[in-house]
């Protein structure tokens, strides 16, 4: 690898990533080989060795944190509330013991932070399982609570059924621990960065660069998508400006529980430290 088009660039496609995706459409991504797609499919790329660079639910660097390096100052993260990850029940989430509970196929962090919640927060063990349900009416077919994530989730909680229960999951973390959230970080291939460091700063630019422009121009963003997605321009830029885009310590440190937590519970098998990428 030799020039900048080479290098491998994961895009998540749901909103969460639309101040990118507009500056990445707007020069920051020229050059770029970007695949696009759901965390799901990234992370399993970027583990694959198919992806360079790449968001990864938080989890999937826990668990793999000796293949990968993490890019300093971004992340998808929330103080509490953030809507796109919604546990949608038929029961109050204090009665969901021995109750059957569909996990969005999509990602892979929210499982995990969902089982903390039920534990340790309302000592419930449901049983849980995979679902490629992507609505509340397919999903709670099959199941007594759903937990959606991304554009699925946001669709949810904008139309909500009369009689059900609807968790925003990250003020359900907040109440537990008092911290914000980490849902995915941007991570380096180790090899890839070793050995390309000025290949590895270019595309730092480049990231941090399209999420600055494409945050300075929110209603513009939200424009460009409105008629592809059932949401207006107002509740999207509502929704986004509930997320935060950098890696500050007090969310490294939100980030650190988290692993804890996931680690007390037996759902990774160790606490992996923050290894960051040498961007400057």
């Amino acid at each position: 690898m030799t020039s900048i088009g080479e290098v491998r660039l994961g895009h998540i496609e749901f909103i969460n990533c639309l101040p990118l995706a507009y500056g990445l459409s707007h020069g920051f991504g020229e050059g770029l080989d970007i695949v696009t797609g759901p965390p799901a499919m990234l992370n399993k790329m970027v583990i694959e060795g198919q992806l360079d660079i790449s968001p990864v639910s938080s989890i999937v660097f826990a668990k793999h944190s000796e293949k990968f390096l993490v890019l300093p100052d971004v992340s998808i993260s929330a103080n509490g509330y953030l809507q796109s990850i919604l546990l949608v029940s038929k029961r109050p989430i204090a009665k969901l013991d021995d109750a059957r509970v569909a996990l969005t196929s999509k990602s892979a962090t929210s499982h995990v932070l969902l089982k903390i919640i039920m534990n340790k927060a309302y000592q419930v063990t449901p049983e849980y399982y995979t679902s490629t349900a992507t609505t509340q009416s397919e999903a709670l077919a099959q199941s007594d609570a759903a937990l959606f994530i991304g554009d699925d989730a946001l669709y949810a909680y904008h139309n909500r059924f009369l009689g059900y229960y609807y968790y925003d999951i990250g003020r359900e973390w907040q109440k537990l621990t008092g911290q914000g959230m980490v849902y995915a970080v941007w991570v380096a291939n180790r090899e890839f960065a070793l050995k390309y460091p000025d290949l590895l700063h270019m595309v730092y630019k480049k990231i941090t660069g399209g999420f600055k422009y494409g945050l300075g121009r929110l209603e513009a963003a939200a424009d460009t998508v409105t008629a592809k997605v059932p949401f207006t321009s107002e509740q999207i830029t509502d929704y986004l400006k509930l997320l935060k885009y950098e890696l500050e310590p007090d969310f490294q440190a939100a980030l650190l529980t988290y692993y804890k937590l996931a680690s007390e519970l037996k759902l990774i098998a160790d606490i992996p430290d923050l290894a960051f990428a040498e961007v400057r």
